[in-house]
């Protein structure tokens, strides 16, 4: 994604289909040459007005629609954890987009962002597990009510905090703790094949997320020893959404 190429507020004033097309003409200039566009996702919007969904949905059908034809794959809405609310994946909008990306599972995607904003447990926080990480269920449900083919999904940011991870907020990584973490949302996104990955928030740079670039990068040797080494039977599969299957035994300790 190119964070200066999503939506501004004055759009949704906008007809949406004006808008995702000048939008998805923006991104496209802006997408680097060496990258295979049909091997790389494109997001086009990040995090936007949660209040908006009916609009959003029809800007993200045309855009899916222009995806399709130009041979590219396209992730949309790129939401906020937490985001959006149940009601908004059931406007008639949105409802015709998720069929049309359910029906094109290979170049379409939902992306989403999943954190628990609280760096001691990654399924807890104010509004615990599965409102903010496991949230893609809720879609799952809602897919699954309306004979809708579950969509593919894009956790395209996950983690804790947006300026820490588990550790003592000093620079020092609990290492162990956040790798149960890792574990567990591992099990919980493996279980679903429509999901393709998790993207862990952050090794960019920033002022405003702090060290966080820093204290994620000792996460690399042990993620990377791990995916290698760990496999998941897909379970449930296709059968229905029991989100009490994942609920964790135990938080993390160390910073208790």
């Amino acid at each position: 994604r190119n964070v200066n190429g999503g939506i501004i507020e004055n759009d949704y004033d906008r007809p949406p289909k004006q808008v995702a097309e000048e939008n998805w003409q923006f991104n496209k200039d802006k997408f680097p040459p060496e990258l295979d566009p049909t091997l790389v996702w494109l997001e086009t919007t990040n995090e936007p007005d949660n209040a908006r969904a009916a609009w959003l949905a029809e800007f993200a059908l045309v855009q899916a629609k222009l995806a399709v034809a130009d041979g590219r794959k396209y992730a949309a809405f790129g939401w906020s954890s937490g985001e959006p609310t149940i009601e908004s994946w059931e406007t008639p909008e949105m409802l015709e987009f998720l069929q049309y990306a359910g029906e094109h599972p290979d170049t379409v995607a939902v992306a989403l962002h999943e954190y628990s904003f609280d760096k001691d447990f990654i399924a807890s926080g104010d509004i615990p597990y599965p409102w903010m990480v496991g949230r893609f269920q809720k879609l799952f449900a809602i897919c699954d009510h309306h004979n809708i083919p579950r969509p593919t999904i894009l956790i395209t940011e996950w983690g804790w905090e947006y300026d820490n991870i588990p550790g003592n907020g000093k620079g020092t990584v609990y290492i162990d703790e956040a790798m149960e973490d890792i574990r567990w949302a591992s099990q919980l996104y493996a279980a679903y094949p429509q999901v393709k990955g998790a993207s862990i928030w952050y090794l960019g740079e920033g002022v405003q997320f702090g060290s966080i670039h820093d204290q994620v990068q000792q996460l690399i040797a042990p993620v990377n020893d791990y995916g290698i080494s760990s496999y998941f039977v897909i379970h449930p599969g296709q059968f229905p959404i029991d989100e009490n299957m994942f609920i964790p035994d135990q938080p993390t300790s160390a910073s208790q």
